[in-house]
């Protein structure tokens, strides 16, 4: 068994007590990022080093790939992180606490958020990177599925995934296929899906899809219907570890 966890913005405190900040992403897509998935500075370092000092096992993709579909067993304590959607803040202050931790992360790409050209990074607003940051950091973060264009939601209930044609959905896929390095790997867009997305992403080949439903995965979890943990920034550190014991 293992468990999943999945973070967004990584903030000092003082802007994350700004509140909440718009969307700046390449497709012009307009939302405000909640802020339930920010995590400060002080305590992802604090949660990563305590999982590095306590002995836990950072999965690869090909491991959890392995567990479902060859049945090989994971060490004990083992735990897979994953980021989405590509803001700056996760250049600017998660990867250099995974590279000196030498932590192996997932990281799922909305690549029609991804811009050309790279900018100065702001407190202000959540706003993407470019391709040519996210290939610097290649080392340590493998990058996978988010969808091109549909990473898009109306209120809380549901995702471009799920109200647009099949056919469109599939060439949308493929689109983000033609950058990231994991092409059957795919992570639900708000953590909103349906049965019809879990049978699509299925038939096209894809062998893991990640949720963002709280819990442990196992041997009888759907690999495309995979638990993952948010940690927010009001979460403690003993709270933390708490949530590791499984």
């Amino acid at each position: 068994m293992f468990k999943t966890l999945v973070f967004h913005e990584i903030r000092p405190k003082e802007e994350i007590d700004l509140g909440m900040r718009p969307v700046i992403v390449k497709n012009g897509y307009v939302d405000q990022l909640p802020l339930p998935l920010f995590n400060s500075v002080s305590s992802f370092e604090k949660e990563m080093t305590y999982l590095v000092e306590s002995g836990y096992h950072f999965l690869t993709l090909a491991e959890v790939k392995d567990f479902f579909y060859e049945k090989k067993s994971l060490p004990e304590k083992s735990v897979l992180i994953t980021f989405d959607d590509c803001f700056q803040s996760m250049k600017t202050y998660a990867y250099p606490i995974i590279k000196k931790l030498e932590i192996p992360v997932t990281v799922f790409v909305a690549t029609g958020w991804i811009f050309e050209e790279t900018s100065e990074y702001s407190g202000k607003v959540s706003k993407a990177l470019s391709f040519k940051e996210l290939d610097e950091m290649s080392d340590y973060f493998t990058y996978a599925n988010h969808t091109h264009d549909y990473h898009e939601r109306r209120g809380i209930e549901a995702s471009k995934l799920m109200w647009e044609d099949k056919e469109n959905v599939v060439q949308d896929l493929e689109k983000c296929n033609e950058w990231v390095k994991e092409k059957d790997v795919f992570a639900y867009p708000f953590g909103l899906y349906d049965a019809e997305n879990v049978s699509l992403l299925k038939d096209n080949g894809f062998t893991l899809a990640f949720t963002t439903k709280q819990g442990v995965t196992t041997r009888e979890t759907n690999p495309l219907e995979i638990e993952r943990t948010v940690i927010p920034f009001t979460m403690t550190l003993d709270e933390f570890k708490e949530l590791m014991i499984y």
